[in-house]
Order: structure tokens, then sequence, then C-alpha cells
């Protein structure tokens, strides 16, 4: 084996979780924890589904809901587990009234039930719903209230001991002022201590209005700093002090928020990879890390030509092109950025630490083994989805993933007819290919159409 090879992925098990809706991409949600498994999906008449399975158990228990997807590709699914094994789902949710479910007792899908609202207000146009972890261990949910162009960022946090949520800001994170709202990359719990947050703003529903790449950074989610280290007002506007990270990125400059991500180096330094285009108007991924004494490095990888850029504009949903992985820091002192430009070229480049200038093209790592590789539909235009668990394995090394079959986003409207037949759903227990100068698993994007 030369420096360049990697070990495969091995494929360790399989399920078959059921028939799902593949006429167009929504993506679907995975969540292991030690007392069941969750799979949530749309079934093959578009219903919201929970699939469940106690971990030693082969047969699932199927709970539909009562929402159903209709062709907007905005629609994911997200699920979470509470510190009291209680069950949360949001879904099928762009800017409509809050989609939510809970279950009233542990580990009981039978206990599923629908509730209406979470505070009061701010949720009338609910859009891009996620859960996480705070710093005391508390359940977070966020999620825009508005829509693309004018809308502002939500914050709450529940109580599993009386089942109650409350603002976990007074104030919305960010707002747009009623002229742009945010895209967030993040928020992403850093090695430092630190939350690490970057947006892009955008000033109406067509995605190519997209411009002034941001940061802002936080201890505990509820007060702010920018790179500096300058406390900030809540919420955070276009014109908060020192948030800019990124000078010369107007509308059409390339940001586009479905590619970013954050990522660290050897010394905890947040380094931010992202699209735009070069000062020739060609696709780049670009690095850029950023210090508290203002001295940001921004340096360009990949080689694409003005035409084959991915040129995007308008709204709806559009099918992602490009797609890069966080930084991550190797042994040997270098660090790993892995990237696809879909149809043209895929690999992981291997950059200088303190240049962050490519030192080595490698092929592309995969985590999903070879022989699910294959497309089991013989249908035209159909990509696979490869999504990894939202929650974890209890053997090191290996990882839980959903695999299906769709067509690609389509502006969130139909798809002309025939459709495809209903996808065959899967869950796959995966021992992760581990690269021979590196400790670091098979980066998986998220939600990637390949």
């Amino acid at each position: 084996m030369n420096a360049q090879e990697t070990e495969s992925s091995e494929l360790l098990e399989q399920l078959t979780v059921g028939t799902a809706w593949s006429g167009h991409k929504v993506n679907y949600c995975l969540l292991t924890t030690p007392v069941r498994q969750y799979v949530g999906y749309y079934n093959a008449d578009r219903r919201l589904v929970i699939a469940s399975r106690p971990p030693d158990s082969r047969r699932w228990d199927y709970h539909v809901l009562d929402t159903a997807v209709g062709w907007d590709s905005h629609n994911t699914i997200q699920m979470f587990c509470d510190s009291a094994g209680c069950l949360h789902i949001a879904a099928n949710m762009h800017a409509v009234p809050l989609i939510y479910f809970r279950m009233e007792r542990p580990h009981d899908p039978d206990s599923i039930v629908r509730v209406p609202s979470l505070v009061g207000n701010c949720e009338e146009k609910c859009t891009y719903p996620r859960f996480l972890s705070a710093p005391d261990g508390r359940m977070i949910f966020h999620y825009r209230n508005g829509v693309s162009g004018c809308g502002n960022e939500i914050y709450n946090v529940y109580d599993a001991g009386t089942h109650r949520w409350s603002r976990l800001l007074e104030q919305p994170l960010t707002s747009g002022c009623g002229r742009m709202n945010a895209y967030f990359f993040g928020p992403v719990s850093g090695p430092d201590g630190f939350f690490h947050l970057a947006w892009v703003w955008r000033d109406t529903g067509d995605c190519s209005t997209n411009h002034d790449l941001c940061y802002a950074r936080s201890r505990d989610l509820l007060h702010w700093e920018n790179a500096a280290g300058i406390p900030l007002s809540l919420p955070m506007t276009f014109e908060s002090p020192g948030i800019t990270i990124l000078p010369t990125a107007p509308r059409n400059s390339g940001l586009i928020n479905m590619c970013g991500n954050i990522g660290f180096d050897a010394s905890k330094h947040p380094i931010l990879s992202f699209h735009r285009y070069d000062e020739n108007g060609a696709s780049r991924i670009y690095t850029l890390r950023w210090k508290a004494d203002g001295k940001h490095q921004l340096v360009p990888h990949g080689s694409w030509s003005v035409k084959e850029r991915w040129d995007f504009s308008g709204g709806g949903s559009i099918r992602q092109m490009v797609f890069c992985s966080p930084v991550r820091p190797q042994p040997d002192g270098s660090l790993l950025l892995e990237y696809e430009f879909v149809d043209r070229e895929a690999g992981c480049w291997r950059l200088d630490p303190e240049t962050l200038e490519t030192i080595e093209t490698l092929p592309p790592r995969s985590a999903c083994p070879k022989e699910l590789q294959k497309m089991e539909q013989n249908f035209p235009g159909l990509i696979r989805n490869w999504l990894p668990d939202a929650g974890s394995s209890d053997e090191a090394g290996t990882q839980w993933y959903l695999r299906w079959e769709s067509l690609p986003a389509n502006r969130d409207r139909p798809h002309p007819l025939p459709l495809p037949s209903p996808t065959c759903l899967k869950v796959c227990k995966v021992r992760l290919g581990v690269s021979l100068n590196s400790e670091q698993p098979y980066q998986t994007f998220q939600g990637r159409t390949l």
C-alpha cells in the first residue's frame, strides 16, 4: 500500500426499513440511541413515518404521523432524544407553521403526539429546524422564522422535567432587519471550548444574492463575540462590528449556503471551507483561517475552468454540485480537505498547516462500501443518498448510515412523469476505513447526492 491508498469501509450489517418516497430528494433522519434506533422518513404515500427497533431486534415498529411531504426539498426530518429518553421530531417545514412531535413516555413510540406550539410566538413560518445540546446538557431547538431574504433565527431550550419549552435567547440570534436573512454554517462545538458560527446574508429568495461571509463565537450560546473577542449585542445584524471575515464578497460572487463547513487545525484555530468564484469567475473551494489579530489567510483550491463552474441562481431547492468537508488535522501535521465537484472530480487535498496551500491530491475516500454504491433501480436520473447517523454507535470505529435512492431536488416543483418506484430504505452499519497517514475516519458529506 502506498501513501495514497486507503483502506475501504466494511459493511457489517444492513437492515431494510421499508419502502420510501423517491420522487425527489429530501433528507431523512437516522438516530441511534442505546435503547432504540429511530428512522424518520416519508413513505411511498409521502406520509411521515417513524420506524424504531431495539438494538437487539431486526423487527421495526412503525408509526405514521399526520403530515405528508409535497415536492419541497427543504422539508427535512430532524430528531433528537432528550435526557429523559423521549424522542422529539421536527419535519416538513418550509415557511409554514411549526410541525413538531414528541414522546410522552421515554422510549415509547406509541406515546408520540403532535404538539402545536413550543413558546407561542414566532412559529408561523418555520424552516431549517435543528436540535443540538447546550453546554449544560439541555436540548436546544432552533429554526428560521420568516422567509428567504427576510427571517430571524430563533433558539428555544427544553426542560425535560417539566416538558416545557422557553426561549434560550430573548432576542433572535440574527436579524436581517427586514432586508435580508442569515444562512448558517453551524454552530459547531470546537476543541477550544467555543461554539463557532459562520454565515452568509441573503437579500431575496434568489440564491445568487448571498453575500458577506460572517463569523461569531460563543462559550454558552448565550453571549456572543466576534473573532477579536469583542462582545456582540443580539440580534446580530449586518451592521454588527467585526463580524465580516471575507471582504469583497458581494452578490453573485459564488457564496452558497449549501457548501460551507467549519474545521480546526492542530492549534485549535477555526478554518472555514466554502465555495465561491475566483477572480476569473471559476468555481473554487476556499479555506479561510481567521485569528484575533485580524491576519486572515484565504487560499483557493481546485483548478476548474470558467466553463465548468457551478452557476446557480433563482429560488427553490437547487441540486448541490460542489461539496467540501471540514478541514481536519492529521498526525503528520498536515490538514485534510475532502471535496467533490459532481460529475467532474472528487478527492482529498492535503494542505500545508502553515500556509493552507495544497501540497498533495489524494484519491477520494467514501464511507459507503463498494457493494452499496451500485444503483438498485435502473431509472434515469436517480441519485444515491447516503446519510450519517445523528446519534452514535456503541462500537468504536463503526457508524450507522441511511441509504436510499431518489430523483434530485427540482426547485421544489414536481418532476415530470413517470416517476421511479418507491425506494428501498436501508440502515447500514459500517466499519470505517482509515487512510494510511491518518487516524481520522472517512468524511461523509451530510446529505450528499452522488
